[in-house]
Protein backbone atom coordinates (compact mmCIF):
# COMPACT_ATOMS: atom_id res chain seq x y z
CA UNK A 1 0.00 0.00 0.00
CA UNK A 2 1.42 3.58 -0.64
CA UNK A 3 0.11 7.12 0.00
CA UNK A 4 -0.15 8.99 -3.22
CA UNK A 5 0.58 13.21 -2.80
CA UNK A 6 -0.45 12.53 0.90
CA UNK A 7 -4.37 11.96 -0.04
CA UNK A 8 -6.21 8.71 -0.27
CA UNK A 9 -3.80 5.52 0.08
CA UNK A 10 -4.00 3.35 -3.01
CA UNK A 11 -2.83 -0.32 -3.30
CA UNK A 12 -0.58 -1.75 -5.48
CA UNK A 13 -0.09 -5.38 -6.29
CA UNK A 14 2.91 -6.71 -4.63
CA UNK A 15 5.60 -7.33 -6.92
CA UNK A 16 6.84 -11.24 -6.91
CA UNK A 17 10.12 -10.89 -5.26
CA UNK A 18 11.13 -14.77 -5.82
CA UNK A 19 11.09 -15.63 -9.47
CA UNK A 20 10.37 -19.40 -10.45
CA UNK A 21 13.01 -21.60 -10.65
CA UNK A 22 14.19 -23.13 -13.39
CA UNK A 23 15.65 -26.78 -12.70
CA UNK A 24 17.83 -28.20 -14.97
CA UNK A 25 17.77 -31.79 -16.29
CA UNK A 26 21.20 -33.45 -15.81
CA UNK A 27 22.88 -34.11 -19.32
CA UNK A 28 25.11 -37.32 -19.63
CA UNK A 29 26.80 -37.60 -22.58
CA UNK A 30 29.33 -35.34 -24.68
CA UNK A 31 27.48 -33.62 -27.59
CA UNK A 32 29.24 -32.14 -30.61
CA UNK A 33 29.57 -28.35 -31.24
CA UNK A 34 26.89 -26.42 -33.20
CA UNK A 35 28.08 -26.08 -36.98
CA UNK A 36 31.14 -28.22 -35.85
CA UNK A 37 30.89 -30.91 -38.94
CA UNK A 38 34.71 -32.74 -37.35
CA UNK A 39 33.80 -33.46 -34.56
CA UNK A 40 35.21 -36.39 -31.87
CA UNK A 41 33.97 -39.88 -33.71
CA UNK A 42 31.88 -40.50 -30.00
CA UNK A 43 30.47 -36.91 -29.77
CA UNK A 44 26.84 -37.42 -30.09
CA UNK A 45 24.60 -35.01 -31.58
CA UNK A 46 22.65 -33.09 -34.34
CA UNK A 47 25.67 -30.08 -35.94
CA UNK A 48 22.53 -27.57 -36.84
CA UNK A 49 19.69 -28.90 -34.38
CA UNK A 50 21.73 -30.43 -31.26
CA UNK A 51 18.53 -31.35 -29.10
CA UNK A 52 20.22 -31.86 -26.13
CA UNK A 53 16.64 -33.30 -24.17
CA UNK A 54 17.01 -36.34 -26.87
CA UNK A 55 20.76 -37.31 -25.79
CA UNK A 56 19.49 -40.99 -25.07
CA UNK A 57 18.12 -41.00 -28.66
CA UNK A 58 21.48 -39.52 -30.00
CA UNK A 59 23.39 -41.87 -28.05
CA UNK A 60 21.48 -44.43 -29.72
CA UNK A 61 22.14 -43.59 -32.86
CA UNK A 62 25.87 -43.32 -32.38
CA UNK A 63 26.17 -46.97 -30.62
CA UNK A 64 24.29 -48.59 -33.42
CA UNK A 65 27.03 -47.25 -36.12
CA UNK A 66 29.47 -48.89 -34.22
CA UNK A 67 31.85 -52.05 -33.84
CA UNK A 68 31.55 -54.02 -30.81
CA UNK A 69 35.22 -54.05 -30.38
CA UNK A 70 34.95 -49.47 -29.81
CA UNK A 71 31.84 -50.26 -26.62
CA UNK A 72 34.45 -50.08 -23.94
CA UNK A 73 36.29 -46.60 -25.58
CA UNK A 74 32.75 -45.35 -26.62
CA UNK A 75 31.39 -45.43 -22.65
CA UNK A 76 34.50 -44.28 -21.12
CA UNK A 77 34.41 -41.54 -23.72
CA UNK A 78 31.19 -40.13 -22.17
CA UNK A 79 31.69 -41.16 -18.97
CA UNK A 80 35.00 -39.30 -18.45
CA UNK A 81 32.90 -35.96 -19.56
CA UNK A 82 30.14 -37.08 -16.87
CA UNK A 83 33.22 -37.36 -14.11
CA UNK A 84 34.18 -34.06 -14.93
CA UNK A 85 31.28 -32.65 -13.45
CA UNK A 86 30.18 -35.34 -11.03
CA UNK A 87 33.58 -36.75 -9.95
CA UNK A 88 31.70 -39.24 -7.90
CA UNK A 89 29.03 -40.25 -10.32
CA UNK A 90 30.42 -43.72 -12.10
CA UNK A 91 27.36 -46.41 -10.62
CA UNK A 92 24.75 -43.28 -11.72
CA UNK A 93 26.15 -42.97 -15.38
CA UNK A 94 26.39 -46.46 -15.70
CA UNK A 95 22.50 -46.49 -14.14
CA UNK A 96 21.81 -43.54 -16.87
CA UNK A 97 23.24 -45.86 -19.60
CA UNK A 98 21.98 -49.23 -18.53
CA UNK A 99 18.19 -48.23 -17.59
CA UNK A 100 18.30 -46.25 -21.39
CA UNK A 101 19.36 -49.55 -23.28
CA UNK A 102 17.16 -51.70 -21.74
CA UNK A 103 14.28 -49.31 -22.31
CA UNK A 104 15.44 -49.63 -26.11
CA UNK A 105 16.00 -53.87 -25.91
CA UNK A 106 12.09 -53.37 -24.59
CA UNK A 107 11.17 -51.58 -27.47
CA UNK A 108 12.72 -53.38 -30.16
CA UNK A 109 11.79 -56.76 -28.50
CA UNK A 110 7.89 -56.17 -29.10
CA UNK A 111 8.13 -55.07 -32.68
CA UNK A 112 6.09 -56.53 -35.07
CA UNK A 113 8.31 -58.81 -37.18
CA UNK A 114 6.39 -58.73 -40.69
CA UNK A 115 6.93 -54.92 -40.84
CA UNK A 116 9.25 -53.59 -43.79
CA UNK A 117 11.50 -51.78 -41.13
CA UNK A 118 11.89 -55.43 -39.03
CA UNK A 119 15.38 -55.74 -40.54
CA UNK A 120 16.74 -52.33 -39.06
CA UNK A 121 15.36 -53.00 -36.10
CA UNK A 122 16.92 -56.26 -35.90
CA UNK A 123 20.09 -54.71 -36.07
CA UNK A 124 19.64 -52.42 -33.47
CA UNK A 125 18.43 -54.88 -31.17
CA UNK A 126 21.50 -57.22 -32.05
CA UNK A 127 23.74 -53.95 -31.13
CA UNK A 128 21.74 -53.27 -27.77
CA UNK A 129 22.52 -56.60 -26.39
CA UNK A 130 25.55 -56.52 -27.35
CA UNK A 131 26.49 -53.30 -25.51
CA UNK A 132 24.37 -54.48 -22.55
CA UNK A 133 26.68 -57.64 -22.57
CA UNK A 134 29.31 -55.01 -22.18
CA UNK A 135 27.41 -53.07 -19.22
CA UNK A 136 27.07 -56.24 -17.62
CA UNK A 137 30.97 -57.30 -17.45
CA UNK A 138 31.50 -53.86 -15.98
CA UNK A 139 28.42 -53.91 -13.63
CA UNK A 140 29.99 -53.29 -10.21
CA UNK A 141 27.05 -52.55 -8.02
CA UNK A 142 25.10 -55.76 -8.90
CA UNK A 143 22.34 -53.22 -11.10
CA UNK A 144 21.63 -55.99 -13.23
CA UNK A 145 22.22 -59.39 -10.97
CA UNK A 146 18.73 -60.49 -9.89
CA UNK A 147 18.80 -62.13 -6.30
CA UNK A 148 18.70 -65.55 -7.60
CA UNK A 149 21.57 -64.99 -9.42
CA UNK A 150 23.57 -63.28 -6.63
CA UNK A 151 22.45 -66.18 -3.88
CA UNK A 152 23.75 -68.38 -6.80
CA UNK A 153 26.89 -66.43 -7.35
CA UNK A 154 27.41 -66.71 -3.28
CA UNK A 155 26.77 -70.17 -3.43
CA UNK A 156 29.20 -70.96 -5.74
CA UNK A 157 31.90 -68.53 -4.08
CA UNK A 158 31.69 -70.09 -0.81
CA UNK A 159 31.78 -73.82 -2.05
CA UNK A 160 35.10 -72.67 -4.21
CA UNK A 161 36.10 -71.34 -0.21
CA UNK A 162 35.28 -74.33 1.31
CA UNK A 163 37.17 -76.56 -1.32
CA UNK A 164 40.57 -74.57 -1.00
CA UNK A 165 40.48 -74.48 2.81
CA UNK A 166 39.78 -78.40 2.82
CA UNK A 167 42.96 -78.30 0.59
CA UNK A 168 44.76 -76.33 2.74
CA UNK A 169 44.09 -77.97 5.68
CA UNK A 170 45.13 -81.43 3.84
CA UNK A 171 48.59 -79.83 3.38
CA UNK A 172 48.85 -78.24 6.77
CA UNK A 173 48.39 -82.10 8.46
CA UNK A 174 50.87 -83.09 5.75
CA UNK A 175 53.57 -80.53 6.94
CA UNK A 176 52.98 -80.98 10.67
CA UNK A 177 52.93 -84.80 10.16
CA UNK A 178 57.12 -84.27 9.79
CA UNK A 179 56.84 -81.52 12.11
CA UNK A 180 59.22 -82.03 14.98
CA UNK A 181 58.23 -81.66 18.29
CA UNK A 182 61.55 -80.16 20.02
CA UNK A 183 64.41 -78.60 18.06
CA UNK A 184 68.63 -79.72 18.07
CA UNK A 185 70.28 -77.85 20.61
CA UNK A 186 73.58 -76.44 19.03
CA UNK A 187 75.91 -75.90 22.28
CA UNK A 188 76.19 -72.43 22.86
CA UNK A 189 79.34 -70.59 21.50
CA UNK A 190 79.51 -73.59 18.68
CA UNK A 191 77.76 -72.39 15.83
CA UNK A 192 80.63 -71.30 13.74
CA UNK A 193 81.90 -74.92 14.23
CA UNK A 194 78.22 -76.53 13.56
CA UNK A 195 78.20 -74.91 10.14
CA UNK A 196 81.80 -75.59 9.13
CA UNK A 197 80.55 -79.42 9.60
CA UNK A 198 77.27 -78.04 7.01
CA UNK A 199 79.79 -76.85 4.58
CA UNK A 200 81.86 -80.05 4.48
CA UNK A 201 79.11 -82.13 4.49
CA UNK A 202 78.52 -80.32 1.05
CA UNK A 203 81.54 -80.66 -0.44
CA UNK A 204 81.85 -84.86 0.77
CA UNK A 205 82.68 -86.78 -2.51
CA UNK A 206 81.78 -90.70 -3.01
CA UNK A 207 84.61 -93.19 -3.85
CA UNK A 208 82.64 -93.08 -7.60
CA UNK A 209 83.37 -89.14 -7.88
CA UNK A 210 79.58 -87.93 -7.25
CA UNK A 211 78.68 -85.81 -4.06
CA UNK A 212 77.12 -87.58 -0.85
CA UNK A 213 74.25 -84.75 -1.10
CA UNK A 214 73.77 -82.47 -3.25
CA UNK A 215 70.95 -79.18 -4.27
CA UNK A 216 70.74 -76.62 -6.71
CA UNK A 217 70.92 -73.85 -4.46
CA UNK A 218 71.37 -72.79 -0.83
CA UNK A 219 68.12 -72.38 0.50
CA UNK A 220 67.61 -76.29 1.52
CA UNK A 221 70.52 -76.22 4.22
CA UNK A 222 69.82 -72.35 5.94
CA UNK A 223 65.93 -72.99 5.96
CA UNK A 224 66.41 -76.61 7.96
CA UNK A 225 69.03 -75.39 10.21
CA UNK A 226 66.56 -72.06 10.88
CA UNK A 227 63.73 -74.11 11.85
CA UNK A 228 65.16 -77.34 13.10
CA UNK A 229 67.89 -76.18 15.12
CA UNK A 230 68.34 -73.47 18.26
CA UNK A 231 71.90 -71.96 19.32
CA UNK A 232 71.95 -72.74 23.34
CA UNK A 233 68.57 -71.00 24.13
CA UNK A 234 68.21 -69.01 21.11
CA UNK A 235 66.54 -68.99 17.64
CA UNK A 236 68.97 -69.28 14.34
CA UNK A 237 67.63 -66.04 12.62
CA UNK A 238 66.75 -67.41 8.77
CA UNK A 239 69.20 -64.29 7.65
CA UNK A 240 72.27 -65.59 9.87
CA UNK A 241 71.78 -68.96 8.86
CA UNK A 242 71.56 -67.77 5.30
CA UNK A 243 74.69 -65.47 5.30
CA UNK A 244 76.42 -68.82 5.76
CA UNK A 245 75.95 -70.62 3.25
CA UNK A 246 75.58 -67.79 0.56
CA UNK A 247 77.65 -67.15 -2.04
CA UNK A 248 81.18 -66.41 -0.52
CA UNK A 249 81.36 -63.22 -3.43
CA UNK A 250 78.57 -62.20 -1.23
CA UNK A 251 79.52 -58.83 0.77
CA UNK A 252 76.98 -61.07 3.78
CA UNK A 253 79.29 -64.50 3.47
CA UNK A 254 80.35 -65.08 7.12
CA UNK A 255 83.63 -66.72 6.86
CA UNK A 256 84.67 -69.31 9.85
CA UNK A 257 87.93 -68.57 10.93
CA UNK A 258 90.54 -72.08 11.56
CA UNK A 259 90.12 -71.15 15.70
CA UNK A 260 86.38 -71.19 15.26
CA UNK A 261 86.95 -74.60 13.18
CA UNK A 262 86.21 -78.24 15.47
CA UNK A 263 85.93 -80.67 13.65
CA UNK A 264 87.29 -82.29 10.47
CA UNK A 265 85.17 -85.17 7.97
CA UNK A 266 87.92 -87.70 6.78
CA UNK A 267 86.66 -89.79 4.27
CA UNK A 268 86.43 -93.70 5.66
CA UNK A 269 89.30 -95.36 2.82
CA UNK A 270 88.20 -99.07 1.72
CA UNK A 271 89.92 -102.02 2.71
CA UNK A 272 91.90 -103.36 -0.30
CA UNK A 273 92.79 -99.49 0.18
CA UNK A 274 96.41 -99.05 2.35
Amino acid sequence: MYLIDNCYPVWVPRRNLNPPLFIMTERFFKFRGRFDFSPHPYEIGNPIFPNRKLEDNFFALKLYSLPDGEFKAFYEFHLDHYLQRNPDGKENFFCKVNRSIQRRITFYSVKDPFKSVYEVHSANLDKLEAFQEFLNSIDDWNVNTSTENMLSQRDAEIARLKSNLANLQDRLDEILHYEASEKIVINSGNLAAFMDLMRQFQKLMLPNGKRLVSTQGYSPWYKMIAKNFVHGDKPIPLATAQNYFSSEDSSKYIFISDKDRAFDIIPVKPDNQQ
